[in-house]
């Protein structure tokens, strides 16, 4: 498979960028050198790797699918997901019913994602008011009655506003997730990239921790405050949450994302910069480094909500910690991303994540 060199992915001044099967990279060198290795402080790091009811979740979620008529092609691609791992590393603590219902919710998200959204043949189509109304819209997909049955299912445990504030915030991923696959498109098509600062932007309005951090307080059964989620300081945590993940995302499915002629923030770095294939990498782990550091400054600066409120807070900024290195720690082995290797100068490009 030599997709990238095929895409016109040369590094300068003529460093091909190859993209093999992990198969036939077996026997090449790693390049595993100090400069692809993120610096994570230990208190970003779950004791438990992962959740010992994620099989359970996994397996829960595999026949919510069927039962909502996925098609066999989307059972197949969704047992390729790691549910398991995707639910159980970045949601260590969970118990059973949490990680059924925060496996359903993600892992939903991921295949609607792959099947409709990148393919612009889908949209958000449920309101909060739908909701809290009992008033299912007309001609749901399976999809959509996905998504409606585990809103439902939140309506019933949690607040007019915090239901409110979900829509609210998979409305305006949804938004986000269109101008990308436009963007995604017209790379197909034209060839043509977006700037590299555009398409940072673009992977952090769209790789989900602004709704994901809501679900969180779900597992609490405690709503933070709405001032505490407006707050600038917490709209910048949430934002950095985000950039994490999209980082890691894009740094661990750079060979599925060559392979499939997708964007990708490194490639896009590559060609804008004129920088090497292992520069731009070195650079992007720079950033997740930097937006680490970022975050604790941050952290340690909250101040006080009450004592209460002050509690779920410092629970919650762990959460968050465990959640946005914990995909990053899912797209490390997930076999969705492991599949495809990078190959520079006969040397695998292996970032180490830990």
């Amino acid at each position: 498979m030599q997709r990238a060199a095929a895409l016109g992915y040369v590094d300068p001044p003529s460093r091909p960028v190859r993209v093999l099967s992990s198969t036939e990279a077996v026997g090449l060198e790693r390049d595993r050198s100090a400069r692809f290795r993120f610096r994570l402080p230990a208190h970003w790091k779950s004791p438990v790797f992962r959740n010992p009811h994620a099989l359970h979740a996994e397996r829960e979620v595999l026949a919510w699918f069927s039962r909502l008529g996925c098609t066999p092609e989307e059972l197949a691609r969704a047992a390729k997901f790691d549910a398991a791992g995707y639910v159980g590393i970045p949601f260590p603590g969970l118990s059973p019913e949490m990680s059924v219902r925060i496996g359903k919710y993600l892992s939903m998200w991921l295949l609607w994602d792959d099947v409709q959204i990148e393919r612009l043949e889908s949209r958000w189509r449920i309101g909060a008011a739908d909701v809290l109304s009992g008033i299912a819209p007309a001609e749901m997909s399976r999809f959509d009655h996905g998504w409606w049955e585990l809103l439902g299912e939140f309506a019933a445990r949690r607040s007019r506003r915090w239901v409110e504030d979900v829509c609210t915030a998979m409305i305006t991923w949804n938004e986000a997730a269109m101008i990308e696959a436009i963007a995604m498109k017209s790379h197909r098509d034209r060839g043509v990239l977006p700037g590299f600062a555009l398409q940072l932007e673009m992977r952090i309005a769209t790789i989900g921790m602004y709704a994901t951090v809501y679900l969180l307080e779900d597992t609490y059964d405690y709503e933070l405050p709405r001032t505490f989620h407006a707050h600038p300081t917490v709209r910048r945590i949430k934002k950095l949450a985000n950039l994490l993940v999209g980082l890691g995302n894009d740094i661990f499915s750079l060979g599925k994302d060559l392979a499939e002629g997708q964007i990708n923030l490194v490639s896009t770095l590559l060609q804008e910069e004129m920088v090497s294939c292992d520069q731009a990498l070195e650079q992007l782990i720079g950033m997740h480094d930097a937006a680490i550091e970022e975050f604790d400054r941050l952290a340690a600066g909250i101040g006080s909500w009450g004592e209460l409120d002050d509690r779920y807070i410092a629970r919650w900024l762990q959460d968050v910690r465990y959640a946005s290195l914990g995909f990053t720690l899912w797209e490390a082995q997930a076999p969705r991303y492991t599949a495809h290797k990078v190959v520079v100068d006969d040397k695998v490009l292996e970032p180490d994540v830990g």
